[in-house]
This record gives structure tokens, C-alpha cells and sequence, in this order.
């Protein structure tokens, strides 16, 4: 809490903070290329900085060692062990304390409606954190890179031990990019559809990466650059197929996502140099963002109207500067303009998912991009709008249901084409239900999402 602290009041430029925090020497972190981000500069010039440098790290700066017998070291660490370290990391996923320091009590509504949300959905959701802790085809905390926070869990199938062996096909892979408002995003929320993916004999790579107020939007994007580099280099050591793999991405996951994408395309497009085994978007068989916010500037107003203090987002980019922070506006800027139809091929198909009832962020933030994006020369766009879902329906209250496999309907088309993905869905083990449905109506009426 310390720590976290003193990130934020470091990041704010308040430094009396820092001076009154206990044991500063020890909450002070020394950050790897993070401190740049913060030395001004418009927040698009830092974006295209942080993924210039997640370009160039290449794939081989963290590798992996093999698995022992289906299993790495990792896996036969002791719970108590991962107990502590998951503690250690949700506490700087959720950064609730300093984060009220800053904006007092514009928000304490939402924040009352979150907590008893979650609540409600606490009897469920206490299985998920079973399966994180307790389920033994998850390798869990590995690293990617130098950064804080930058670990991924991998979701092996069993299956997963006859490809590495090279006695039967390496698996298709998921790289799944959680949400959080940019502030309390932590790769445990990708469980749920991990676990599911396991029984599909799909590997699900969870990505973790620095949240607000350890770091902005850039560092972000950085972290993410980095990921998808170390899981295409590496994921066939654990049995994937790095030429067979997508993302499938939510919320504030989604935004850095797109802006990752284009940024990258762009300097590809421009002849920029990267090492061997580097990812270009466009190998991926597919990209899902869920219910992401694509334009910061026109998103600012609904967020006032909810209650929450706009500052906010500014806080996140570099300079407060939404604009650089945007994917919808990158598409209008003359670097896209003047390569566009070269960037376009560095891209992979895009499938928006939104719900009508998304209270966070409203569908029109997908249905815009996506006009944008068919209009600006990217012609392999799909959207899917929902009747009556909200922001969270897809990921908790529908699969609490035990009626509800929306995400690997989605994700499974990509990997396998459409008939193959119908029966491999057809033969899932049902889901079972989780919550009455009166608590999960209740929760879905009281939900800040």
C-alpha cells in the first residue's frame, strides 16, 4: 500500500506525499524505462516511444524454461507462496486509497454500487479464485519483462504435453488482455475464460501490465507491445502454436490494444527494423475487443455525466493529452493518412463486441471506431452489437448463468474456422449455474458497469 502510494504521489508531482510516506526508501522503485514516459512530450510522442521499445526488446529478453513432465519449477511452488505473491500483486492492481487521495468523493456512488456488485457475485466468483490458486494447468507469475507487473499466467490443456513432445499438433493460443479502467485491471481476471479454454485444448496466455498510478498509458501500451512479442517467441516451448494465435481483449484492455495496433502497423508501414521473431499484428489469426473506449475526448462527458471526476483520464495519458491517447483520432492524423493502405495489411481482422445496456462505456464507442476504420482503408472490420447486454454480461453474469459461452464463441471461429469451432463448442462440458437467478438480476441492476 506503501508503494503504490508513493507511485501515485510521485506521478502527481506531489511530493510532500512521497517526503510523509513511511519507509520512502523502500517504497520507492526503481522503474525500467518508465521515467521517460513522465518528461513531457505529447502523449502520442510516448506512445510510439514505449512501443518503438517493446519493438525492439525482441522475444528472447526473458525465455522461459522448459516444462518438466507437463509442469515447470513454477507450478510446484507452495500455496502459501502463491498466496503472497497474488496478494502482493492485487495490491497494486487495486489502488483505491491514493487514487480517493486524488479524486475525494466524485466517485464514492459508483464505488458503493462496486462493492456491494461484488458482493452478490462473491459466491460465484469464490470458485474462479479457487481455480487461480488450486488448479494445476495454470503456470503461474511468468515473467515477460523488466517492468513491475510484467508476468503472464499460461492455461495449459493436457494436450498441451503431447504437442510439446512432438507426438501431435501444437494448440491454438489466446492471448487474453484484461480490463480495469486502467486502474485495477490484474491478469487473474482472465480465470474464468482461461479455465474454459482448457477444455477446449486452447493455451491462454493472461497478460498482466502496469495500471495507473504505477504508470500511464504509454507504459501500458509498452507492456503490452512486450507481452505479445515474449508469447509469439516463446509459446512453443509450452506446446502453442505462435502462428495459430489472436487476442481477444476488454475494456480498457481493448483501448490499448487498438492503439497498440495501429501505432505498430504504422511503423511498420514505414520500414521500421525489428528483430527476428517479433510479432506483426498482422500474423494474428484474429483480434477481439470487447467493449472498449477507442475515443478518450468524447468519452469525457459520459464520464462526467456518471458522477466521476474527468481528471482522471487525463491523469492517464502523458500531459493529459486524450487526443494522443486515442485510437478513434490516430485515424485522422496525417501519419495514418499517408501510409494507410500499407498499415491496413500490418493489421489482422478486428471483431467489435458491445452491449446496448454497457454502462461504463457506450456502444457507440465500437460502432464509431469501426465506421472509422472501414472508412480510413481497413476493409476486414466486423461488428456485433448485443440487445440488453452490459459491460460485464459477456465475462461474469453470463457464465455464472451456466448458459453463456459468448467469449469462446467468439474466440474459436479465429483458430479453427466456423465448422470446426461449432463442434469443439458442442463439445464442452456444460457450464454449471453459479448464482440463483434473482442474485444475478439483482447484481446486474446495481452493477457501476
Amino acid at each position: 500500500a506503501r508503494r503504490a502510494f508513493s507511485d501515485f504521489a510521485e506521478l502527481q508531482g506531489l511530493s510532500s506525499l512521497i517526503e510523509q510516506t513511511p519507509a520512502n526508501s523502500k517504497a520507492t522503485v526503481k522503474r525500467t524505462n518508465s521515467d521517460s514516459v513522465l518528461a513531457g512530450g505529447s502523449g502520442r510522442s510516448k506512445i510510439t516511444d514505449s512501443i518503438r521499445l517493446a519493438l525492439d526488446c525482441g522475444a528472447n529478453e526473458f525465455v522461459p524454461e522448459a516444462p518438466i513432465s507437463g509442469r515447470t519449477p513454477r507450478l510446484q511452488r507452495s500455496q502459501r507462496g502463491a498466496f503472497a505473491t497474488a496478494a502482493e500483486d492485487i495490491a497494486e492492481a487495486i489502488p483505491l486509497v491514493p487514487l480517493a487521495v486524488k479524486f475525494g468523493i466524485t466517485a464514492v456512488g459508483l464505488v458503493i454500487r462496486l462493492v456491494i456488485y461484488s458482493m452478490l457475485i462473491t459466491p460465484a466468483a469464490l470458485r474462479f479464485v479457487y481455480a487461480y490458486f488450486f488448479e494445476p494447468r495454470i503456470i503461474r507469475r511468468v515473467r515477460y519483462g523488466p517492468n513491475r507487473r510484467n508476468y503472464v499466467d499460461i492455461y495449459l490443456p493436457e494436450a498441451a504435453k503431447e504437442a510439446r513432445e512432438g507426438s501431435a499438433q501444437p494448440l491454438p493460443v489466446v492471448v487474453g488482455i484484461m480490463g480495469g479502467a486502467w486502474v485495477m485491471g490484474h491478469r487473474s481476471w482472465n480465470t474464468q475464460l482461461g479455465c474454459r479454454l482448457l477444455d477446449a485444448d486452447v493455451i491462454t496466455v493472461a497478460v498482466d501490465y502496469r495500471n495507473y498510478p504505477i504508470g500511464q498509458i504509454p507504459d501500458m501500451v509498452e507492456d503490452i507491445g512486450r507481452a505479445l512479442n515474449w508469447v509469439y517467441g516463446n509459446i512453443s516451448v509450452y506446446g502453442g502454436d505462435p502462428e495459430n494465435m489472436m487476442v481477444h481483449a476488454q475494456s480498457a484492455g481493448a483501448h490499448l490494444t487498438a492503439l497498440l495496433m495501429l501505432e505498430r502497423s504504422i511503423m511498420l508501414a514505414r520500414g521500421h527494423a525489428t528483430p527476428k521473431r517479433t510479432l506483426s499484428m498482422g500474423n494474428l489469426k484474429g483480434c477481439v475487443l470487447m467493449s472498449g473506449p477507442y475515443d478518450l475526448e468524447a468519452l469525457q462527458p459520459h464520464v462526467i455525466a456518471r458522477g466521476v471526476n474527468a481528471e482522471i483520464l487525463r491523469g492517464l495519458c502523458v500531459d493529459g493529452d486524450l487526443a494522443g491517447c486515442s485510437p478513434f483520432l490516430l485515424l485522422e492524423t496525417s501519419d495514418w493518412r499517408e501510409c494507410a493502405k500499407q498499415a491496413a495489411e500490418h493489421l489482422p481482422p478486428i471483431h467489435f463486441f458491445h452491449g446496448t445496456h454497457d454502462q461504463a462505456v457506450p456502444a457507440w464507442s465500437s460502432t464509431r471506431f469501426a465506421k472509422q476504420l472501414q472508412e480510413k482503408g481497413v476493409s476486414d472490420v466486423t461488428v456485433d452489437i448485443r440487445e440488453g447486454f452490459t459491460h460485464t454480461l459477456p465475462i461474469l453474469e453470463g457464465p455464472m448463468r451456466g448458459e453463456c459461452d459468448m467469449q469462446v464463441e467468439l474466440i474459436l471461429p479465429f483458430l479453427l474456422g466456423a465448422e470446426a469451432a461449432r463442434r469443439r463448442i458442442a463439445a464442452l462440458p456444460r457450464r454449471p449455474r453459479l448464482l440463483p437467478e434473482c442474485m444475478i438480476r439483482l447484481a446486474m441492476w446495481i452493477t457501476p458497469y
